[in-house]
């Protein structure tokens, strides 16, 4: 259960049309801390997010992090996504399996401001994708320009936008849109992965990457 939550009411001006929220999404839940969403986000991640990633005919296996506390190794300003993915995988006819690094950085409903896109957009220096990760409903009439001036500026950086509408239901996860991948120099993600994983995650790295290239790592 995520802790520190209330539900959201809707009010919406009179003469207003109700818009489109499905059924099952249910109320709006709105978390009143970041971390309150890193664990929810990380098994959308292993879940949903899985599915949206994995080869169609080949295969992927995902280790999450929560990585919001740990800098990178020369410090400096916004070096930390709060959750990180590294994803494995390999399509079935290909010679080599892939590793893409994935970056996270999360905001609550009220704290999701343009700086927020330059944040997730500074973490591509060590992430192959980014993405801003927003405890936004599914219908909240009176920010559509705010949610716009995001969605925009995401797209022109590449970054991508994901919001979430109650994060005890990983079905009202939505990913609104892709990231770009960006390339990082092989070194990169050695370091990345070295300092933002504890050893029992790299471990399960290594072993994915050893189940689909048989050899020595």
């Amino acid at each position: 259960m995520v802790q520190g939550i209330f539900l959201l009411d809707i009010f919406l001006p009179w003469g207003s049309t109700v818009c489109e929220v499905p059924q099952s999404f249910g109320a709006p839940v709105i978390v009143q801390n970041e971390s309150d969403l890193y664990v929810p986000l990380e098994n959308y991640i292993l879940q949903g997010f899985y599915l949206l990633q994995k080869p169609a005919r080949g295969s992927l296996r995902a280790v999450t992090a929560q990585t919001a506390l740990i800098p990178a190794a020369g410090g400096g300003t916004w070096t930390q996504p709060d959750v990180a993915a590294a994803f494995v995988s390999r399509s079935r006819f290909a010679t080599s399996a892939e590793i893409r690094l994935f970056g996270f950085e999360v905001k609550t409903m009220g704290g999701c401001r343009l700086q927020s896109v330059h944040e997730a957009l500074a973490h591509t220096r060590f992430v192959n994708c980014s993405y801003v990760v927003w405890n936004r409903p599914k219908c909240i009439c009176g920010d559509r320009e705010h949610y716009l001036t995001i969605e925009r500026n995401c797209s022109a950086y590449g970054i991508g936008l994901l919001s979430v509408h109650d994060p005890g239901n990983l079905a009202t996860f939505e990913v609104r849109l892709e990231a770009q991948h960006k390339n990082i120099a092989a070194n990169e993600v050695d370091e990345f992965i070295s300092t933002r994983f504890d050893d029992h995650k790299q471990g399960l790295i290594l072993g994915a990457l050893k189940q689909f290239c048989p050899g020595p790592l």
